[in-house]
């Protein structure tokens, strides 16, 4: 389970996948005013937007796509996301990776609040079908949640490497229902 993947790998993968019409067409149905879904341009990707929904006197949302390879209920019984916590690390390449924060040179983009993105899609392809499963977040509150847990998380769900040229790429890969949790408790309570 801590298979190390290469950057350029998952980066062609994410890319190179067909996104499905259906989830473009699910998002503007379920988004209130939405006339239009269109591309981000490279640059707008480059800051997290893949797509943008367009909507009648309102301005866009930005929605960046998570795609999985594989689904991890099928693969190890396990209904998880990834929260990326190192985007550039650039020390020792062995775990504990804690052991050596002082290398982590950029925030990875789930707990980058500098990331111009609204909603976040996963993505995991079921088993022989040509169906996805999907699971969208409001990315501001999915960013706050695991700001404030994933030196937590961490500890629970060891974190993984990818391997990139230069640098690693850390994650963690909580189960969906810990992360919900703690937006959860984001958005309830009693307050003075």
């Amino acid at each position: 389970m801590s298979k190390e993947w290469d950057f350029l790998e998952r980066l062609n993968f994410s890319e190179g996948r067909e996104i499905s019409e259906g989830i473009l067409e699910h998002l503007k149905d379920i988004t209130p005013k939405a006339i239009n879904i269109r591309k981000a341009t490279e640059n707008e990707d480059r800051h997290g937007t893949d797509y943008w929904i367009e909507r009648k006197n309102l301005p866009p949302l930005s929605v960046d796509l998570k795609n999985r390879e594989f689904c991890p209920i099928e693969r190890f019984g396990s209904d998880d996301a990834c929260i990326e916590t190192c985007s550039v690390y650039t020390g020792p390449p062995k775990p504990p990776w804690y052991d050596y924060d002082k290398f982590r040179i950029k925030s990875g983009w789930t707990i980058d609040e500098n990331k111009r993105t609204d909603i976040i899609v996963y993505t995991w392809p079921i088993l022989n079908s040509d169906k996805l499963r999907f699971w969208i977040l409001y990315f501001p509150w999915l960013c706050k949640a695991s700001q404030n847990n994933w030196k937590k998380w961490r500890n629970i769900y060891p974190e993984r490497p990818a391997e990139n040229r230069d640098y690693v790429t850390l994650s963690i890969y909580p189960l969906r229902k810990v992360i919900v949790q703690e937006i959860r408790n984001l958005l309830t309570g009693e307050l003075f």
